[in-house]
């Protein structure tokens, strides 16, 4: 099923990175490495895993080139999911080597494999995901999502390759390397994850029973792409009188981080509300409400700014540098 930074710098080589503290993309090196396989080391899972994890590499450095590899080699069967056939409990890493495309089982039987032939500690998880397609609130009654943990420098990190890999909107699938699903944090995870084994709970640092997780709000993984925090979204939810999150919209996946936005879906009209974000790739951030448009005051990638909405709609809308329209990235309603 489909749908998040590192705590130590690159010394010399890739091989010097140390476990993240939090996902990110990885080293720049090994990035490069993992997308350029020839396609004869691709033949085998033992072949793959030689080429993409050398002995060169620290663990976190051989777990980041198989989600890379992953994420731009393997596409997600929307066709099957739409459906209702998102679960293949058959599949093999082998199978989904030589189709290059599978549902989840598929995703965490090939790094699964990858990574144990790699030397690296692993294993899949089966749980609950609220992901494209479930209701908000939804009570599970079986599995509908697998990914895996990988033991690195002696400690569990959650991977999801299937929900690194892309998306799905509009009930159309889109390839992004997400590395929001990375070596995941519990704060994030636990909106979106739910494993059965109460051990992976453990490990993942989850301590929401069931009902717990079904009862809290569904999370757009957009705002966690945009740089917000799980403990920032789950104040944002224990505010009196919550009605929803603020509206997300695809495009933000990539060149833009939130420093301060309202997360809730419903602003009061009159009231300030400060918008501030990092946005190296835009070159204009507007807000538009009651018919008019106020831009954000832009300095050195950063754009600021205040706004006291009328009652109606706020559309935060961004203008990428290489041009084009104003495409939206959040949206409120205002009353």
């Amino acid at each position: 099923m489909l749908m998040m930074r590192w705590l130590c710098g690159l010394s010399v080589v890739a091989a010097l990175w140390c476990v993240p503290a939090r996902a990110a993309e990885g080293p720049p090196e090994v990035t490069r490495h993992a997308l350029a396989a020839p396609a004869e080391v691709e033949r085998s899972i033992a072949g793959l895993a030689a080429y993409l994890a050398p002995a060169s590499f620290s663990s976190a450095d051989k777990a980041w080139a198989i989600f890379t590899w992953i994420g731009d080699r393997i596409g997600y069967d929307v066709d099957a999911y739409l459906r209702g056939e998102y679960r293949d409990s058959k599949v093999t890493a082998e199978d989904v080597l030589k189709r290059r495309v599978t549902v989840c089982d598929g995703f965490a039987a090939l790094f699964l494999a990858l990574a144990r032939a790699a030397g690296l500690e692993a294993a899949v998880v089966q749980g609950y995901a609220k992901a494209y397609g479930v209701a908000e609130y939804t009570v599970f009654d079986s599995a509908n999502h697998a990914w895996n943990m990988a033991r690195l420098e002696g400690r569990w990190y959650t991977i999801d390759a299937t929900w690194g890999a892309g998306y799905v909107f509009q009930d159309r699938y889109t390839k992004l390397l997400d590395p929001v699903y990375f070596l995941g944090q519990a704060d994030e995870l636990k909106f979106t994850h739910w494993p059965l084994d109460p051990d992976w709970r453990q490990a993942m640092g989850l301590s929401l029973s069931k009902g717990q997780f079904e009862a809290q709000p569904k999370v757009d993984p957009g705002l966690f792409r945009a740089g917000v925090g799980g403990s920032a979204i789950s104040r944002a939810i224990a505010e009196p009188g919550y009605r929803g999150l603020v509206t997300v919209f695809e495009q933000n996946h990539r060149g833009l981080k939130v420093e301060s936005i309202p997360l809730t879906q419903y602003l009061r009209a009159g009231q300030p509300y400060r918008f501030r974000m990092q946005a190296q790739a835009f070159e204009e951030i507007v807000l538009m409400n009651g018919g008019s448009s106020t831009p954000l005051a832009g300095n050195a990638g950063f754009f600021d700014g205040e706004l006291r909405p009328a009652a109606g709609s706020v559309l935060v809308a961004g203008r990428m540098k290489e041009g084009g329209r104003l495409t939206g990235l959040f949206q409120y309603s205002v009353d």
